[in-house]
């Protein structure tokens, strides 16, 4: 049996409202025998586990679920970001003054051949008061000397002279590829860049901190931004080799509580057949901690750099040229190359695809590369996000894909953002997830935190409010009859996201068999909508340890 650092798990019974994802009703008592859950049932279990000698936690009318699961999360690019970068992100920067004040301010902290690093939010330029983005020139005022990025969420970036310089632009310029989609350098009427890039960011030659100093980095941000909010698995899409190297002295040694599903993506960490060569012959210390799952590629870019190959063309105001359709990265061909070497390699495969184009695009590739059924599900990210048409969903089907969706998108920006960019076909079909549930369709949900998140991403409770309560960033109801349950939201982000990583046979629900990975929150919010985004996590459990309780929490009775 697996442990946790070095320190067994406790035998004992926690007694509440358990809500065990298995579509039955609460269960009062779970009995956590040897790190796993041994049975599930009602309070007479408790009193059978105390005649037995073992201690009953009871946490009253207080809710227990199952570790939640992120399948998608860029945890190594936010926590360095995080730990070396200037915060600029709206609201506490609302004008382009106040993120130059705030990056001239963060000058005082770099030395020798370091980068300044900034980062705000996604669709930044439609956040801010001047509503565009900032300039090469702008950033050069802050310094022209020191080299400085300003990431905006995982896509578009602003880099002053001295950046775009170290960055040698120009070879994308000249066809060359990017690392996450079709790069992208904006360039004046004289032809100039403005500074303003995209796609390219695993490509930004900035100094990486000693590997002690990134360990520190990631603990911390899981802790504070996972943890804290009750994800006890998570799906890690890595960038290299070494930093799949780094996450699995992490779990290893205790530092991340955590087990992780890991996707090297290509090209940024290695080319495909490289890729799917590395992560099938990835032989891990405890595979039931960190395991490599498979290979991630892209078939698009993102909206926040109106890069999304869209079947819907892109309004004039926010297209380089009329009938603009966003850039598709992967044809059919490439991605049916992708599908036949992760096949081939025994690997799962994750294509990102923003847009309705680049999902036709690989659906078709999946129907055209042999019977699905014959084959482990391909990871759509991203598909369901928007929605064109409900007849898409037999396709869906057929192709026997896996959506992984994200919910907190609807309010970060889907909601205000994509009908912005797409005119009247953008205001319907946005996280539609009662038509896709009616469609006997289950997706998984993620955070798809990356550097840039907002503040609330990365808490599963949040996502599930967003799925429930269908509000956007600047406050409007979302197409209000596309809500679903608490229910139905739960399990999208534990049995579903587990389902995802290829772990749903050891996590993501409360049965007798699976790891004691077990969340107990503050209070139980399912008859009020608003009282999730006030729910905080008390414990949190993995393998039947504790591993996180919040300050000032109630202890059990």
């Amino acid at each position: 049996m697996s442990t946790i650092g070095t320190e067994l798990a406790a035998d004992f019974a926690l007694t509440g409202r358990v809500v065990t994802v298995t579509g039955t009703a609460d269960a009062q008592a779970v009995v956590v025998r040897g790190g796993r859950i041994d049975s599930v049932g009602g309070r007479e279990l408790a009193e059978q586990a105390r005649a037995a000698g073992l201690p009953v936690h009871d946490v009253g009318e207080r809710l227990v679920l199952p570790g939640f699961v992120d399948p998608h999360m860029h945890l190594q690019h936010i926590s360095v970001g995080r730990g070396r970068g200037v915060d600029c992100r709206f609201p506490g920067c609302a004008t382009i003054p106040d993120v130059l004040d705030a990056l001239h301010a963060g000058l005082a902290d770099i030395s020798g051949d370091e980068w300044l690093v900034g980062y705000a939010n996604l669709f930044f330029d439609q956040k801010i008061a001047e509503r565009r983005y900032l300039t090469r020139a702008e950033l050069d005022r802050v310094s022209d000397r020191v080299p400085i990025v300003l990431h905006m969420g995982g896509h578009a970036s602003v880099l002053n002279t001295p950046a775009l310089r170290l960055a040698g632009v120009e070879r994308f310029m000249a066809g060359a590829a990017g690392g996450w989609g079709s790069p992208v350098v904006e360039v004046d009427e004289a032809g100039q860049p403005t500074g303003l890039v995209a796609e390219i960011d695993p490509m930004l030659p900035i100094p990486t901190p000693d590997a002690g100093t990134v360990e520190g980095y990631v603990a911390d941000t899981f802790r504070d931004l996972f943890t804290a909010h009750g994800v006890t698995a998570f799906g890690e899409m890595v960038e290299s080799t070494d930093g799949a190297a780094l996450l699995e002295r992490l779990t290893g040694s205790g530092r991340l509580p955590a087990r992780a599903g890991l996707y090297l993506m290509s090209p940024a960490a290695l080319p495909l057949t490289e890729a799917t060569s590395w992560v099938s012959g990835h032989r891990p210390a405890d595979p039931d901690r960190l395991r490599a799952v498979g290979v991630k590629v892209f078939a698009d870019g993102g909206y926040s750099s109106r890069n999304a190959a869209s079947r819907t063309p892109y309004v004039l105001d926010h297209a380089p040229h009329p009938g603009y359709h966003g850039r598709l990265n992967l044809p059919y061909a490439s991605i049916r190359e992708a599908i036949a070497a992760t096949r081939a390699a025994g690997v799962h495969l994750a294509i990102h695809t923003n847009g309705t184009a680049a999902q036709d695009e690989a659906l078709a590739a999946v129907l055209g590369s042999g019977d699905p059924a014959d084959h482990p599900a391909v990871r759509i990210e991203h598909l369901g996000n928007v929605l064109d048409s409900p007849r898409d969903l037999a396709t869906w089907r057929l192709a026997g894909v896996r959506p992984v969706l994200q919910p907190a998108f609807l309010h970060n920006f889907v909601g205000d953002y994509v009908p912005m960019l797409l005119g009247d076909a953008g205001m319907t079909g946005r996280l539609p997830l009662r038509t896709i549930l009616d469609a006997g369709v289950l997706p998984a949900a993620s955070s798809d935190v990356c550097l840039g998140a907002e503040t609330e991403q990365s808490n599963p409770l949040f996502g599930i409010w967003c799925l429930m309560a269908r509000r956007s960033y600047w406050g409007r109801h979302v197409e209000p009859d596309e809500k679903i349950s608490f229910s139905e939201a739960l399990r999208l982000f534990t049995l579903e996201g587990a389902k995802a990583l290829g772990m749903d046979d050891r996590v993501g629900s409360i049965e007798p068999g699976k790891y004691a990975d077990l969340v107990v929150l503050d209070r139980d919010p399912r008859t009020d909508i608003d009282e999730l985004r006030r729910t905080q996590v008390d414990s949190v459990y993995l393998q039947g340890r504790e591993v996180h309780h919040r300050p000032g929490a109630a202890p059990p009775r």
